[in-house]
């Protein structure tokens, strides 16, 4: 026809929706557990992505998230509840660990909502600098026990970490406790 023929159309992008759930032993602790907490933000989050018609895997960090199914539509919503409903807590692999091997797994973009408590003596900063190298929109949920956010013990105590055991000689007083919520919050 010798005429230029410019055509706009829009694209549709299917979104990868991750979300990740910590189930390190520490995530056991409070009433309800930090881990129950963080099975159902979970599955209310892997819902709406559903409802978006996003593709949504909802899994745990470590072995667990391996079997984690891929999920398209509000139908495979029971399939979701299941897999979450089969997690249990005591893969004490760090959180470092559990991202790298995330994200070796994962490649491409999408978003990526991590549900954790962070508490790991390696850190969460390099973790995440994993997610980051993938062009990955990183959503971080840190959840606290009340307990963890406004301690209540005081004096010497010997305080023993739930993932190894580690064991720390403390002295507990009001100046120790002003320091950790500053830290904390």
């Amino acid at each position: 026809l010798d005429q230029l023929f410019l055509k706009l159309f829009q694209e549709e992008e299917d979104l990868h929706l991750y979300v990740l759930v910590d189930a390190s032993d520490s995530m056991g602790f409070g009433d309800p557990s930090k881990f129950f907490v963080a099975k159902q933000l979970a599955a209310a989050l892997g819902y709406v992505g559903m409802c978006r018609s996003d593709r949504v895997s909802v899994q745990a960090l470590g072995r667990d998230g391996r079997q984690a199914p891929v999920l398209r539509s509000r139908s495979s919503l029971w399939r979701m509840l299941r897999y979450l409903d089969g997690i249990r807590i005591g893969e004490n692999i760090s959180l470092r660990d559990s991202l790298k091997d995330f994200s070796t797994r994962h490649a491409g973009s999408g978003m990526v909502i991590v549900i954790s408590d962070f508490l790991d003596k390696q850190g969460y900063e390099l973790a995440l600098r994993s997610l980051v190298s993938r062009r990955m929109d990183i959503f971080l949920m840190h959840l606290l026990a009340p307990e963890e956010i406004d301690p209540s013990i005081r004096g010497d105590r010997r305080l023993i970490d739930s993932e190894d055991a580690d064991a720390a000689e403390v002295t507990i007083n009001q100046y120790a406790i002003d320091r950790y919520k500053e830290t904390v919050t």
